[in-house]
């Protein structure tokens, strides 16, 4: 069961490398950029409002909020220090590039967050049964596709190489494996926590749409067309994301149903 679980990890984790081939040539970087970015914020809302919040708000009515505000307040102190941190390492960038590395380097953070509570969702569906965890697996492997293409055109756009893109993209998606390896060692207690780790991912992902992305785009609107352009971007994201989610949450599921339903069983054994 560990073994084949592992394999499932390790193959959503490979997704992060789908970017390659949707974005060719750095080249033409430049031309998908006014598109990749604004449709990245559509994204990153329909994640966080149709997935990560309703997640944690399920799992403690009382202090999911505390926790998606603390994850938003958290990664804005970040981000400060990232900014002055790459400022003071490359002399040679404006403020504008080290913004832009930062918010790399921030998605990357709270990517390993989201993936680390994703690993936790798949261990417990496969202590449940085998079945469950490769439609579980096969789940986030659908809705974590367009998530990272998004996020592989950011760091591109952040002035990374493909293959350095490549790289980070891949270690910040497989601390997917670390989750599950968390789940499967201490099975009775992670899953109760994981809705810490949802919230904290809410936050980071509603930070980089609302204060880093969105405000790049409207403050340089003739770069992303004009602004009905991007709005029609950002919708296109937000209801493509939104209906994956759904899709892929009405046929998979997510893993929690079957998680509380085999603790009520354990709990009545």
């Amino acid at each position: 069961m560990i073994f084949e679980s592992l394999v499932a990890a390790l193959c959503i984790a490979l997704i992060s490398l789908v970017g390659i081939l949707v974005f060719g040539q750095s080249g033409q970087l430049k031309g998908i950029e006014k598109y990749s970015v604004p449709v990245a914020v559509g994204v990153f809302l329909s994640i966080s409002l149709y997935e990560l919040i309703p997640e944690t708000l399920e799992a403690s009515h009382e202090l999911g909020g505390l926790v998606v505000a603390l994850g938003f307040i958290g990664f804005y102190m970040l981000a400060n220090v990232l900014h002055n941190k790459l400022h003071e390492r490359y002399h040679h960038l404006d403020a504008e590039d080290c913004d832009r590395k930062g918010a790399a380097l921030l998605i990357l953070i709270g990517d390993a967050i989201h993936n680390a509570a994703d690993g936790v969702v798949l261990g417990g569906a496969f202590l449940i049964d085998p079945t469950v965890g490769i439609a579980t697996a096969i789940g986030l492997a659908l809705h974590e596709l367009p998530q990272e293409i998004v996020e592989f055109g950011i760091l591109l756009r952040a002035g990374y190489s493909k293959t350095t893109a490549a790289i980070y993209n891949f270690i910040s998606a497989s601390s997917i494996v670390l989750g599950l390896l968390l789940m499967f060692v201490v099975s009775s207690h992670a899953e109760e926590y994981t809705w810490i780790l949802t919230g904290i991912a809410a936050g980071n992902l509603l930070f980089l749409a609302a204060s880093d992305l969105l405000p790049r785009i409207h403050g340089n609107l003739k770069n992303y067309g004009s602004i009905w352009h991007s709005t029609v971007s950002i919708t296109f994201g937000f209801l493509i994301m939104t209906s994956v989610l759904i899709w892929t949450h009405e046929h998979f599921g997510h893993g929690h149903e079957e998680e509380y339903g085999t603790e009520s069983h354990v709990d009545e054994a």
